[in-house]
């Protein structure tokens, strides 16, 4: 974002051909940390207090953060693993209702399980 608003004061050809390049592998990297974050497909396994997600690309397990958050359409979660944590976006619309509401009761006792024990 200072890179497009420094762009915007800069006249030398090049400063404004560096801004943009620099722009441009920012958003690559983004657009690849959200990709990981929403996968397309996989299985969920709740458990009584580990969370497991596999698919061909990725096999995620830890444990539900309170840093999770649980929106109107979407779930957002946290997961604490051994050694490195995960953000994980799981939408209402590619999941069965059942499931869903599973999702959202495992995150909203997470929350308050924290907030309990403050």
């Amino acid at each position: 974002m200072l890179t497009l608003i420094i762009c915007l004061f800069l006249s030398s050809f090049l400063a404004i051909l560096i801004c943009i390049f620099a722009n441009l592998i920012t958003g690559v990297l983004v657009g690849r940390k959200v990709k990981a974050c929403q996968p397309q497909m996989g299985v969920i396994i709740l458990e009584s207090s580990l969370f497991r997600f596999e698919n061909d690309v990725h096999k995620i397990e830890g444990q539900i953060s309170p840093k999770s958050k649980v929106f109107l359409g979407s779930v957002w979660l946290f997961i604490k693993g051994f050694n490195n944590n995960h953000w994980l976006i799981i939408s209402a619309n590619g999941v069965d209702k059942q499931s869903y509401a599973r999702l959202k009761r495992a995150v909203l006792s997470a929350v308050n399980g924290a907030q309990g024990s403050k």
